[in-house]
């Protein structure tokens, strides 16, 4: 192989990588989609029985929450609503899962999440919201960094429109 096919190549290979990360395409493998899939089922069953243990070692240090009001919720507020059962899901069902892993050790994770439960003394109320989370791997576990929010909506239907 002569000198220019593999400096062609090499810069071929190289021009790949960097368009692969600055568009962000990075392929979702399936060993990291199964574990966050398992990780977000577990933090839904710890915030139903409000294991406070389990929330302090998913949450990054600098974990912090933005709500669907649009208010931000830093890590120990969160844990102290949990502490305190001011925050009590009855249940809480996650669907339409989608990960996007960006390089060995972040992942961000979109998806519908249908809650029902208390929250401080409202009960009953129930919704889905749409969120994007942000996992990052740190000694070799992952670590939730950023949690966003927002209810979906009820389609709007006409009531009582005249005839024509």
């Amino acid at each position: 192989m002569n000198t220019f096919t593999l400096s062609a190549k090499i810069i071929s290979a190289f021009a790949l990588m960097i368009f692969a990360f600055i568009t962000g395409s990075a392929p979702t493998d399936d060993e990291t989609e199964q574990e966050l899939t398992k990780i977000m089922r577990q933090w839904a069953e710890a915030r139903i029985k409000g294991d406070v243990t389990f929330l302090e070692k998913l949450y990054a240090k600098e974990f912090l929450i933005t709500g669907t009001n649009g208010m931000l919720i830093a890590r120990d507020t969160d844990i102290g609503l949990f502490a305190r059962k001011e925050i009590k899901p009855q249940s809480i069902e996650d669907d339409d899962l989608k990960v996007s892993l960006y390089c060995p050790d972040v992942a961000i994770m979109t998806g519908r999440e249908t809650v029902e439960g208390c929250y401080k003394s409202n009960c009953g109320g129930k919704g889905s919201l749409r969120f994007t989370n942000v996992f990052v791997r740190r000694d070799g576990r992952w670590q939730l960094v950023s949690s966003h929010g927002t209810w979906v909506q009820k389609p709007i239907t006409a009531v009582n429109q005249p005839s024509k």
